[in-house]
């Protein structure tokens, strides 16, 4: 067992330790840039030499902004997955479809790539929300639509999830 920032190591797999708190509102430059609340920046300062890996979402319209040593994480994960499959490669072409490295410029802004702006229709302003070791970037109006399409289903969702048995990934 070993360290490595905020990761452990165990049987040579990266254990995250390190989660990420909040939603926060921010608006998007006409450059495609978007300034990173000081609340966001504090929790981010250990991954900022390493970059950010940004991706669509796989299940809903918002894009998923991961510190890149946990994208490695999670594609150690994937890549031990035989390719032995028409499937299993499909799945690890579409996981990284468009996936990029983006860095924290010297102001502490995260420059978006066009297309995944124009992808999710971006518009002025955006919301940053944790997903717990990673966060979602989401247009403002998705955000508040998607809230209010599913907020009924939040309890019920609580108690199922939550009382199943925790997966040791």
């Amino acid at each position: 067992m070993g360290k490595y920032g905020n990761f452990e190591i165990r049987n040579g797999n990266f254990l995250t330790v390190k989660i990420l708190i909040g939603t926060y509102n921010v608006k998007i430059d006409a450059h495609g840039r978007i300034l990173l609340p000081k609340g966001l920046r504090v929790q981010l300062k250990e991954f900022e030499d390493d970059g950010f890996v940004i991706r669509r979402a796989t299940f809903f319209d918002n894009l998923e902004l991961y510190p890149k040593r946990e994208w490695e994480r999670w594609m150690q994960q994937i890549l031990q997955i035989k390719k032995t499959s028409r499937e299993k490669v499909k799945l690890i072409s579409l996981m990284n479809a468009g996936a990029r490295l983006i860095m924290l410029d010297s102001h502490g802004r995260l420059q978006i790539p066009k297309d995944l702006i124009q992808l999710m229709r971006f518009k002025k302003e955006l919301v940053i929300a944790s997903e717990g070791n990673i966060l979602q970037i989401w247009d403002k109006e998705t955000y508040e639509r998607f809230w209010e399409e599913n907020k009924d289903d939040f309890a019920a969702l609580m108690e199922k999830l939550l009382d199943e048995e925790p997966k040791h990934d």
